[in-house]
This record gives structure tokens, sequence and C-alpha cells, in this order.
């Protein structure tokens, strides 16, 4: 109703309305709107903390397989990514990736959690502690845009330690839990410093129609609740096929299931083609897995018809 009601305004920047979701964000938070920056989608203040720490010479500290855009965009201005292989759990490796960050001095340490592809989660407390160790030496980067589809949220998510000030950079995303993949709005929660420090690479600001829509969705806890459910439900039952198909996986939180095909990903991803799904991208050296996301009900229907052709 939202995007209905402002469409005759989509004319124009959207710079009041910056200002009112950046309040409600930070109202929702805890912290002030001068803790808040924008951008489209998460992938967008990814890349901003790729431009400012990853420059020649820096070094970040990540583990894999997992989200790759800020490194990525790190490696390509010329940083050092030192890479910790996953635990056998599929976890992170928070004790190798710690002596790393000392070792190497590192300039800002990513974790995603949830994870992805894998779905894992770290429990908060050792998140908490790896943070307060880690930031005696950079910046840590928590990728959290998965966390808001845990029911216990607010338990589990980091941002009392931007309330500490303490360098830690929270990414956030309205294109999971909120829906609105299509209208980018992504945002970190970080200290005044860093948000100036990150903005400063910024080239563009949000939809006025996405800006507009996230503002609405942050207040419909109804929707919240019912997008959690039907992400679960859609979780469960695609992991009850996998079951039935003998196929493994790993228990996720996320959106998403990660599953072993017993074939390459592009033999996978060449037969699912031929029955109109295009799925996932290879996570080396995972290649013969495959991370799924949840869609609608009538979607995973038809993708598990032809999971049953392949493997049935």
């Amino acid at each position: 109703m939202a995007i209905m009601r402002e469409v005759k305004n989509s004319c124009r920047y959207p710079f009041r309305e910056e200002v009112i979701l950046k309040e409600r964000i930070a109202e929702r938070e805890g912290v002030g709107s001068e803790n808040i920056l924008l951008g489209n989608g998460c992938d967008e203040i990814l890349s901003l903390a790729g431009r400012e720490f990853g420059k020649p010479g820096a070094t970040i500290v990540a583990s894999r397989p997992t989200y790759l855009q800020l490194m990525e965009y790190a490696e390509k201005q010329g940083a050092h990514v030192e890479w910790v292989e996953h635990l056998e759990s599929m976890r992170h490796d928070l004790d190798g990736m710690l002596e790393q960050v000392v070792r190497r001095s590192a300039d800002l340490t990513y974790i995603c959690n949830p994870d992805t592809p894998s779905g894992t989660i770290l429990s908060p407390e050792s998140v908490e502690a790896f943070c307060r160790s880690a930031c005696e030496n950079g910046v840590v980067f928590l990728d959290e845009v998965y966390l808001e589809l845990l029911e216990d949220f607010s338990e589990q998510t980091q941002v009392d330690l931007v309330r500490e000030g303490l360098p830690v950079v929270i990414g956030r995303s309205f294109s999971k839990m909120h829906g609105l993949a299509g209208h980018r709005i992504g945002y970190a929660v970080t200290t005044p410093e860093l948000v100036e420090r990150l903005g400063k690479h910024r080239m563009s600001s949000p939809s006025y129609l996405g800006v507009v829509a996230a503002t609405a969705s942050l207040g419909d806890e109804g929707f919240h609740r019912q997008s959690r459910r039907f992400i679960r439900e859609g979780r469960e039952r695609f992991s009850s096929l996998l079951e039935a198909l003998s196929l493994d996986y790993i228990p996720s939180v996320g959106n998403f299931v990660f599953h072993q095909t017993g074939i390459d990903i592009r033999e996978f991803q060449e037969l699912m083609k031929r029955r109109g799904f295009l799925v996932g991208r290879p996570f080396p050296p995972y290649d013969d897995w495959c991370r799924i996301s949840i869609g609608t009900v009538e979607e995973m229907q038809k993708y598990e018809k032809a999971m049953r052709e392949v493997f049935g």
C-alpha cells in the first residue's frame, strides 16, 4: 500500500524520506541516526567497506566459504585477504581467525552470521568475545543480513557493541525478512566515525519507492512474524525432501538450504535449467553442493517435482 500511495512522488529524490527512514531505523536499533548509513542493499555497504579498508597493503581476515562481496572489492584494490577455512561443522573457526587477526594486524575482519551458504549460526557469546578481542587490532564487519529471520533476533544481534563505541560495523538488509530485494535497501549500524569513513565512498542514494517501502515495513510486526513462519516452514519442507532423496544437507537458520548433489554443480545447474530452474552458483571447494533459496509454496512444489526427476 505504501508503494502504491507514493508512486506519484517517485519523480522526486528521497532526501526527506531518507532522514525519516534513518530515524526509524535508529529508534529500532537503540542508537542515534548518526549511527546509521543507508545503502542500495547491504551489497553497497559491503562495497563501501571493501573500498575503505581494501587499500594496497591492507589485510582482511575472513572465513570461507562465505559471502564474498566485501573481500572481492578489497582484493581488486590490492588488499590481501587472509582466508581461514571453516570448521567441519561449517561454522567459522573463530580461534583460527583471531590468531590471524593478531598475527597479521588485520585492518578489518569479516563475519557473516548467520553464514551463507551454510546457514549455520554462531552463539552470541562467542561472537561478542571474538569482536572484543579483534577490535583491539582493527574493525570488525558483522554481516547480520539473515539474523532478523530468527525469532530471538534481539538476543542474537551484536548492536550493543556499537552502542559501546567499539569499531564494529553491522550490516542489515530489507531484502530477506522484509521481502524488498528488488528495491535494494540496506544499511549499516556503526560508530559516527565509521559512518563518515564509509559514507565518503557512497556514489548514490536508494530509490524513493524503496525508502518508502522500507519505512512502512519496519513497523509491520505482523508481516515480520508471517515472513519468518513462511521461510521456516518452507525450509522444513525442503529439508524433508532432501532426506527423502538421501541427499546430505546442513541444517540452516537462513532462507536457504545448502545441500549435496553428488554431481558437479555445473552439471546440476544444467539439469535444473532444462527443467526451468536457474540454481545456485558454485561455492568452492564444495563443488558438488548447491544453495537453494526458499521460494513460494507453488515455486517449491514445482522445484520438488524437478528434484525428484533428477534424483528420484
